[in-house]
């Protein structure tokens, strides 16, 4: 369906901006395209119901150089045909120079656009045929993107239409004119074969994506690659037969013409063989640094075919079935293929390469010379041999496989240069104490997730071979459940990181102190992860065995409902401390925090109601405190002292605060505000219920109550409830004895009415110029519909000229008993400076009343406030600020004003007046 909400856009909204140069309409409904002003440089009318572009109805935008119009017409956002683009509706734009028309079933190329283009982008639309004609003139174009328009739905993860042609029909010039032409994307295209002619006109073609077609065959034959010099990424990714996994693969010679490629993705074609002769005509390319073979069922793979290839970085074989990197096949002749292995419908179908599950280990590996991929294989022992030749290989991943051995010493043999070694997700067993000795340049190692070793009952397990890695700085032991059996004690003076976390090193140093010393043989160690080992408390002496040298230890997601915090001078260098995630419920005055070169402490997800003033003063070097999701209700300076301004992160989000009227807290977190994450809208109350859940600046003016209202108001309450079920009880048991003497003593007692005033006519009497239109429309249609039916039982009586005087009295009648008749005259004024007829006769009544009864009734309001004053409204505003009343500019301000002047009209004129000037009518 097409999107519901619909925004409505005045016709001038946008030009009121003269120098407006960026504005993004998508996702609001909107069916045309607004009146926009000539300054715009980027424009964005994405996923909207715009399904008409033509001269009337796109303005004329000259400035403009982006126009993105992306998904405005396909299965998410459905409509009934498809973008209508009419010819040359962009030629006006002279300075365009990128244009996204992606999603919008487009059959066509728009026509006539304008030469300035340097990006166009076509995208899965429902273009399925392309000629010289559709992309005529664009002599600039250096990115084009036709991708999709003629899908392979057999890898589709969304709705898709199958090619109608079988493929996406190109004539052989279509390309030939844009010889500035750097990057084309021919992508799920369902290409077959590829023309050498397509690509004969791009000299600086530099990246080419042809991914997801059907050009298994042309990988093997194809000629088209020949002139293609200055191509730095090719991506032939998914180019599968449908159930097909061929024996063996080999690249066409034209290959080897690509002397600048740099990036070449083979993802996903499926082959179960790699040898010397699939790769050989990339040995010679002097700049290929990124090989990517993911996903080709390969079980057999020659990893001695990488020597030759010395400029490689990366070689990314993850997501096959390797098995065996030692079977030699067909190592001279011709390479037969032989017959193609039918794939069973248990076998999984691929995923596009933007959906794939980002490597941290490959991320680490960035500036590394040499790094190969083999995660996520079949492998099950590690033998020297298959790394015959790679002795200048740096980085290894064997995560995620099947290695079920126990490592000697003598696996990686020829790796003698390797410095990074991941063996996660594994089945390793550590016994020897030469294990990886071996890898004398060994800096990191990981060897999580291999528990399966570590939870055997009565096997016990080595670690002393740290000692003898003369170059390790960072290893991991984590989540693999140690808690026993275990060599006492780790040592290395070289080791700067350990990641210990899912392990239970509680229950080991339960055991007395046999691992109370465990970590202490880290001379160097500057980083240690405790997260998840089941700790309940942490004792000083525990700390005080840890190195010396530690400048990050966390704890997070431990049970810890305690910490001594004094426990922490036994780490002098302590920088940064995280015990997030466990059960700490107070900061209190017992142990106060005094290390002293503590710059970050994460406390966040914890329990914490409360913390003690002066708490963090001693830690003088804090600048980050995360406090978010706990308990507290209140933020104060006192648990800070003078390292408030010090701060540059306080983290206190997600915490029930109490937004008592006039909370400390909010002043004190506005003085910090840079420091403070999310201030604005994150940081939200707890309590009262009113205002859970909102800003901490959102308040209520309800609840900002006097403390002595708020007890008076209790006391009432209390003996109203106390009355209420009192006397109905005295009434059942004493009724009878009660009414008689409440009328005994009401007759012994003088029975004396008061007399009060007699209750006028009117409230309040309006005193306008009628022969201003703008003047009698505001005071019939605001004035009396906001003092006379909007407020309900509290509506004033007005008095009104035309409605409410009686006729055939003269007007000076009417006027003297309307005046005397009120109890406010309110006089409404366009301007000060000339008053006359009417208004200046009633202005005269009321002053004679004044001066009569002494009572000041006048009330002013003037609806042009920039007008000038005279110099009587000038002294009213002095003696008695609050009986004139001006009419708001800004229609947010008008709530205000009907609220003044209620209070204006309902209350005598003697409590407004300021006492620093006068007495008033008061002094009686």
């Amino acid at each position: 369906m097409r999107f519901t909400c619909h925004m409505t856009i005045e016709p001038h909204t946008f030009l009121a901006v003269p120098t407006l140069e960026d504005l993004n309409l998508s996702y609001n409904g909107i069916t045309t395209v607004p009146a926009l002003p000539k300054s715009l440089v980027n424009l964005t009318l994405s996923h909207t119901n715009i399904l008409v572009l033509d001269s009337s109805s796109l303005p004329d935008l000259p400035a403009l150089r982006t126009l993105f119009m992306d998904g405005n017409c396909y299965y998410k956002n459905p409509c009934s045909g498809s973008l209508d683009v009419a010819p040359g509706v962009f030629l006006r734009m002279s300075n365009l120079t990128q244009l996204s028309l992606k999603y919008n079933n487009l059959t066509q190329v728009p026509r006539l656009l304008p030469p300035s283009l340097q990006s166009l982008l076509l995208s899965y639309n429902r273009i399925v045929q392309l000629g010289p004609q559709d992309l005529a003139g664009l002599t600039a174009l250096r990115v084009l993107d036709v991708g999709g328009n003629c899908r392979r739905c057999d890898h589709a993860r969304n709705p898709c239409i199958e090619c109608p042609h079988g493929s996406l029909w190109l004539h052989n010039d279509t390309f030939s004119h844009l010889s500035h032409l750097e990057g084309l994307v021919l992508k799920d295209s369902s290409l077959h074969k590829l023309n050498p002619q397509w690509f004969q006109g791009l000299p600086r073609l530099s990246v080419l994506d042809l991914s997801e077609n059907f050009l298994y065959e042309s990988i093997n034959k194809t000629t088209a690659f020949q002139g293609l010099t200055k191509l730095r990424k090719l991506n032939l990714s998914f180019n599968y037969r449908k159930r097909v996994s061929f024996a063996q693969l080999w690249l066409a010679p034209s290959f080897g013409s690509l002397t600048s490629l740099r990036e070449l993705h083979m993802n996903g074609i499926f082959f179960r063989s790699l040898n010397e002769h699939t790769l050989k005509p990339l040995a010679q390319l002097p700049d290929l640094h990124t090989l990517s073979l993911q996903m080709n069922f390969i079980k057999h793979a020659q990893l001695s075919i990488f020597q030759p290839f010395r400029h490689l970085r990366l070689v990314d074989l993850s997501d096959n079935r390797i098995s065996s990197t030692n079977k030699m096949v067909a190592t001279t002749g011709e390479i037969e293929a032989g017959e193609p292995f039918q794939l069973g419908s248990e076998n999984f179908l691929p995923t596009p390469l933007d959906t794939l599950k980002p490597k941290t280990f490959i991320s680490s590996c960035q500036k590394s010379r040499f790094t190969l991929d083999l995660s996520r294989n079949y492998l099950v022992t590690i033998q020297a041999e298959m790394f015959t030749h790679l002795s200048y290989l740096q980085c290894l991943s064997l995560s995620h496989n099947s290695i079920a051995q126990t490592v000697n010493g003598s696996q990686f043999t020829p790796l003698v240069n390797l410095r990074v070694l991941d063996l996660s997700h594994n089945k390793l067993d550590l016994y020897y104490s030469q294990s990886f000795k071996e890898l004398p340049r060994l800096e990191a190692l990981d060897l999580s997730f291999n528990n399966q070793a570590f939870g055997m009952q009565g096997i016990g397990h080595n670690l002393s071979f740290l000692a003898f890695l003369p170059h390790l700085r960072i290893l991991s032991l984590a989540y693999n459940d140690i808690n026993s059996r275990v060599s006492p004690q780790l040592r290395s003076t070289s080791l700067h990181t350990l990641d210990f976390s899912g392990n239970v090193v509680s229950r080991m140093w339960a055991e007395g102190d046999l691992y109370l010393r465990f970590f202490q043989g880290l001379k160097v160690l500057q980083q240690l992860d405790l997260s998840k080992n089941q700790l309940h408390t942490l004792l000083p002496r525990t700390l005080d065995h840890l190195p010396k040298s530690l400048k990050v230890l966390r704890l997070r997601d431990n049970f810890l409902a305690f910490f001594n915090w004094t426990g922490l001078d036994c780490l002098p260098n302590l920088e940064v401390l995280d015990l997030a995630g466990n059960k700490l419920k107070a900061l209190s005055n017992d142990t106060h925090l005094n290390s002293s070169h503590l710059q970050v402490l994460d406390l966040s997800n914890n329990l914490i109601t409360s913390v003690a003033p002066g708490f963090f003063v001693l830690a003088v070097q804090l600048q980050k405190l995360n406090l978010s999701h706990n308990y507290l209700k209140t933020v104060e300076a006192s648990w800070f002292g003078s390292l408030a301004k010090n701060l540059q992160t306080l983290d206190v989000r997600t915490n029930p605060l109490h937004c008592a009227c006039g909370a400390c807290f909010v002043e004190f977190l506005l003085e910090i505000q840079h420091a403070v994450p999310g201030l604005p809208s994150q940081v939200k109350c707890g309590s009262p219920n009113q205002l859970q859940g909102l800003s901490i600046f959102a308040q209520d003016l309800r609840l900002c109550l006097d403390e002595t209202v708020s007890w008076n108001c209790f006391g009432l309450s209390l003996l109203a409830v106390t009355l209420g079920i009192t006397v109905p009880i005295l009434q059942h048991v004493y009724g009878w004895d009660l009414w008689y003497c409440f009328y005994l003593c009401q007759a012994w007692l003088p029975w004396k009415r008061r007399s009060g005033a007699h209750a006028l006519p009117y409230d309040v009497f309006v005193v306008f110029d009628k022969a201003q239109p703008a003047v009698a429309d505001w005071v019939y249609n605001e004035l009396r519909v906001q003092l006379e039916e909007r407020r309900g039982r509290r509506a004033l009586r007005l008095c009104l000229e035309e409605r409410d005087w009686v006729p055939g009295k003269t007007l000076f009648e009417n006027l003297w008993a309307s005046i005397y008749g009120s109890r406010k005259t309110l006089f409404v004024l366009a301007h000060t400076d000339r008053v006359s007829g009417l208004l200046r006769t009633g202005f005269l009544l009321v002053q004679q009343r004044l001066l009569e009864d002494r009572k000041d009734v006048v009330v002013l309001v003037i609806l042009r406030p920039d007008v000038h004053r005279s110099r009587y409204v000038q002294l009213r505003q002095r003696l008695c600020r609050q009986s004139v009343l001006f009419w708001p500019h800004q229609p947010s301000g008008q709530g205000s004003f009907w609220a003044q002047l209620a209070t204006a009209l309902t209350r005598d004129n003697h409590h407004f007046y300021n006492r620093n000037f006068c007495q008033g009518p008061t002094a009686e």
